[in-house]
């Protein structure tokens, strides 16, 4: 098949879980063109697999003060723009796959070939647990943001639906020698501000490696500071004791899959990851905190939560639904979930 790919590029995860669909699609004699849209290229990392690529406007989230912003959002929505992308894709491809991008999916909608929604937020069109916010915002969002005619959804349960376990990084199977672990706490909070962060981990009597938006790698009293990276940051997320982050999707499935205890804070008024917050707060798989300061990471730190889940690899049944969309695979899904 011809497969137009688009990736929303406002999270890493939709690029790290992609890049390994990608890869497989092709070795299976696919044609795969990907688009990636939410930011510019400079502010990406690790695509070089994903050739050929294009890189689009698209939309992307703006946070204010460790706070999502609707209104600067749409303010920085670009509609032209957007438009213009989605007639500038040709009506060349058999199917359509979108991992939360929006261009891809309303591309297929225009040329009427058929779409295939792959992501976390594609549960949110099944029977699940979900918050009122989160209820409320599935009735136009990604159902009217990435219209699609298929879905494959992730989640860190099944709740009795056709959902698939979280897709592992392959490079997160592989076992660590013990000498080479570390008992640095591991970082990721791109929607707080760096400086505040730094100042609440120089209070804390633990090293902390932090990825963040920089050049080299920077020594600040406990803590390191990294550039972002996929392969070194996976690295050190088997390495590390535990992991602080928000509540998106992939990392704290990653996390999940390793055993690391995870501390966790949703971005404020982002309906999916205050949803996600409260499904790992349920189901005991995380702490959860509404503000990072030095009291919540030291009592979380006194009172870590620590669960491995041996996620089965969900790679074979993405790509025989892929090539099969109309083909009832719920069974399949269910069998993925048993011991």
């Amino acid at each position: 098949m011809n497969i137009l790919y688009g990736i929303a590029t406002t999270g890493n995860g939709h690029i790290s879980r992609s890049r390994i669909i990608v890869e497989a699609l092709k070795k299976r004699g696919h044609s795969v063109n990907v688009i990636l849209s939410g930011k510019e290229e400079k502010d990406l990392f690790d695509i070089d697999d994903l050739k050929p690529f294009h890189i689009k406007k698209g939309f992307t989230f703006v946070n204010d003060k460790s706070q999502l912003s609707y209104i600067k959002t749409i303010l920085h929505s670009h509609p032209i723009q957007f438009f213009n992308d989605v007639r500038s894709i040709k009506n060349i491809y058999d199917l359509v796959i979108t991992d939360f991008d929006p261009i891809s999916a309303y591309a297929a909608k225009k040329y009427n070939i058929p779409c295939m929604g792959i992501g976390h937020q594609y549960s949110f069109y099944t029977d699940i647990p979900m918050t009122k916010k989160m209820k409320f915002a599935s009735i136009f969002f990604p159902k009217m943001y990435t219209p699609v005619n298929f879905t494959i959804p992730f989640h860190f349960y099944h709740f009795n639906q056709s959902i698939l376990p979280p897709f592992i990084d392959p490079a997160l199977h592989k076992e660590i020698n013990t000498d080479e672990k570390s008992e640095d706490i591991l970082v990721y909070l791109p929607w707080e501000n760096l400086d505040d962060m730094i100042a609440i981990l120089q209070k804390i009597s633990k090293e902390f490696m932090v990825y963040t938006k920089i050049a080299s790698i920077e020594k600040i009293d406990n803590i390191t500071l990294k550039p972002f990276s996929n392969a070194t940051f996976k690295q050190d997320l088997i390495r590390c004791s535990s992991l602080i982050t928000n509540a998106g999707f992939q990392l704290p499935s990653e996390a999940l899959f390793l055993g690391k205890p995870m501390l966790c804070k949703p971005l404020k008024d982002q309906p999916e990851q205050e949803h996600n917050a409260k499904i790992l707060k349920e189901l005991e798989y995380a702490t959860i905190c509404d503000k990072i300061d030095v009291n919540s990471i030291e009592h979380w730190i006194k009172n870590k939560i620590k669960v491995q889940i041996p996620f089965k690899d969900p790679m074979n049944l993405i790509i025989d639904i892929i090539e099969n969309p109309t083909t009832d695979f719920s069974h399949r899904a269910m069998e993925l979930w048993k011991e």
